[in-house]
């Protein structure tokens, strides 16, 4: 039932002449405004009628929240790593210049020839010379080219630390914590410091599980020392770049201790039953990831 508004006749006035009657008939009026309204007012509120005002609102923010949600682009889903991939096939990453030609393969990003260039080549950052730097580049491209192509094809890669930052051992959880995976932390190489590379799971790896107590005391033996600490060995594979860093993101596969000779004392993957991180510290990772945090969602 629609409701409407009750617009009274008041076009002809009573006149002077019959005040008594005028009156009469403004109570009669009055009394027949008030039941009309009273009538309509029940209408409105009859049961199967349209929706009272307070649900028209409600139903109109579902409406324009679900736009909005809509028009919010997606997280983008990362590549996921290959844990059965054999630890032979993985590449050493030991220079900047492999994180940068990494990062220019996982961002998608178009590549920035002429920076890429001044970094990887002093002969082209050292020349103010504008024809001989448009010769150099002329060289360099092709080069700089197939080498992210190479780096993007097959992201496995491991890399090694002098000290595993080992903390002291813990009982109750039979393990070294590692203070490599602490959180937060992120590494890169002299020759291209500009690029970085950081752990996306460090929190599923932060816990070197040795159960055997014969191997546990000579690792406790060896971090006590200043110049015996165990090796950190680490297999990664780069699931993304952060593009407000200029840095890659690094999957753990697979995590070795080693002592100085090379001797691999235990080995660990990651705990699954750990979250790889949490959804608050997400990279950047695409230009969507940056638009979808610049909205705060």
């Amino acid at each position: 039932m629609t409701c409407v508004a009750a617009h009274l006749d008041a076009d002809l006035p009573p006149s002077h002449h019959h005040v008594k009657d005028a009156m009469a008939l403004s109570a009669l009026r009055s009394v027949s405004t008030a039941l009309t309204l009273s009538l309509l007012l029940v209408g409105c509120g009859g049961k199967g009628d349209a929706a009272s005002p307070s649900t028209d609102k409600d139903s109109n923010a579902a409406a324009a929240e679900g736009e909005a949600n809509a028009d919010k682009p997606a997280p983008t889903t990362l590549p996921q790593a290959d844990l059965a991939k054999p630890l032979a096939e993985y590449r050493k990453l030991d220079s900047g210049q492999q994180v940068m030609f990494l990062y220019a393969a996982m961002s998608k990003l178009p590549t920035d020839f002429d920076t890429m260039a001044s970094l990887a080549s002093q002969e082209y950052r050292g020349t103010a010379d504008t024809f001989r730097r448009k010769d150099l580049m002329g060289a360099l491209r092709p080069q700089l080219e197939q080498s992210i192509a190479d780096a993007g094809r097959s992201p496995y890669y491991w890399s090694e630390l002098d000290d595993a930052d080992l903390q002291a051992y813990d009982f109750e959880r039979k393990g070294f914590p590692v203070g490599e995976f602490n959180g937060g932390k992120y590494r890169y190489f002299m020759d291209i410091p500009e690029y970085s590379y950081t752990w996306a799971n460090p929190a599923q790896v932060q816990l070197a599980p040795v159960a055997d107590e014969t191997v546990a005391r000579e690792l406790e033996g060896l971090r006590s020392r200043w110049n015996s600490k165990p090796r950190l060995r680490t297999y990664f594979f780069v699931q993304s770049a952060d593009l407000n860093q200029r840095r890659i993101n690094a999957y753990v596969t697979h995590v070795q201790l080693l002592d100085r000779s090379g001797r691999v004392l235990a080995s660990y993957s990651p705990d699954p039953a750990v979250a790889a991180q949490p959804a608050e510290e997400d990279p950047c990772v695409s230009p969507e990831d940056c638009a979808r945090r610049a909205l705060g969602s």
